[in-house]
C-alpha cells in the first residue's frame, strides 16, 4: 500500500490496455484504490490479464504529449489524481533481445520488446544523418520508421563526424506503444516532425561501439 494519500482511499476506475502480438488492442477497467501502490497495482494488474510472474511488465501513462513510464509509487499516485478516468499501457518487456535488424532494414517487433540494430561505419556520418531523403518523428520517444541515424544524432547518443569512425555500432532499442502525438525538435542539426497518432514507438536504451576488424595485409 502506498504511503501517498492515505486520508483519500476513495474507490476508483481506471483502464489499461495492452497491445497484443497480432497488434490487437485489449482493454479492462479495473476498480482500484486511489492510494493503491504500485506492487498491489502490477498484482491485479497480472491477476486480470493472466500474466505469469516470470515476465516483466511496466506501466505507462500518457500526459499530454509525454508518455510518463510509472517506475515508483510517486508517479502512481500523481497519475490518479486526475478527474477523468486514467488510461494505461501495459508492456510485457523481454528480458532477452528479441531480435537483431542490419541498418537500414525497417525494424518490426511488439511493444515491450528490445531489438539489436547493427549500423555499418559507412552510415555513422554527418552528411547522412543531415539527408532530407530520411525522415525522424519525435523527441525523446519516436516513430518506429524513423530514420535510427537521425534519432541517435537527435537524442544525442553519438557525435558524428565528416568521416566514417572506425567502429560500427549496435543500438539496442525498446518498442513501445504509439503515441497520441509526436512532437518534433531540433537538435545537433537534425530536425524532427511532429507526427498525429501512431502506432508502435521506439526509444533508445543503449548504444555500444564494434571496432572494426582490420584488414590483415598480403605478404608474398
Amino acid at each position: 500500500m502506498s504511503h501517498f494519500g492515505m486520508e483519500n482511499d476513495a474507490i476508483i476506475s481506471i483502464k489499461v490496455r495492452h497491445l497484443t502480438n497480432v497488434g490487437e488492442a485489449i482493454a479492462r477497467k479495473l476498480p482500484i484504490h486511489r492510494n493503491i501502490g504500485l506492487e498491489d497495482l502490477e498484482l491485479k494488474i497480472r491477476e486480470r490479464f493472466e500474466i505469469s510472474n516470470e515476465k516483466k511488465i511496466q506501466l505507462c501513462y500518457t500526459e499530454e504529449q509525454d508518455r510518463v513510464i510509472i517506475s515508483y509509487d510517486d508517479e502512481l499516485y500523481l497519475s490518479l489524481q486526475g478527474e477523468k478516468t486514467p488510461t494505461f499501457d501495459l508492456m510485457i518487456k523481454s528480458k532477452v533481445i528479441g531480435n537483431t535488424f542490419l541498418y537500414p532494414q525497417p525494424l518490426k517487433g511488439s511493444p515491450g520488446e528490445l531489438i539489436d540494430v547493427w549500423i555499418a561505419s559507412e552510415y555513422l556520418t554527418i552528411d547522412h544523418a543531415l539527408n532530407e531523403a530520411t525522415k525522424a518523428w519525435g523527441t525523446h520517444i519516436y516513430t518506429d520508421d524513423s530514420d535510427l541515424v537521425k534519432v541517435l544524432l537527435h537524442s544525442e547518443k553519438i557525435l558524428l563526424d565528416e568521416l566514417p569512425p572506425r567502429y560500427n555500432v549496435v543500438v539496442t532499442v525498446r518498442l513501445l506503444p504509439g503515441c497520441i502525438k509526436y512532437i518534433g525538435s531540433a537538435c545537433h542539426g537534425i530536425i524532427t516532425n511532429d507526427y498525429p497518432a501512431y502506432g508502435t514507438s521506439i526509444v533508445i536504451e543503449g548504444v555500444r561501439t564494434v571496432p572494426l576488424v582490420p584488414e590483415k595485409n598480403n605478404y608474398l
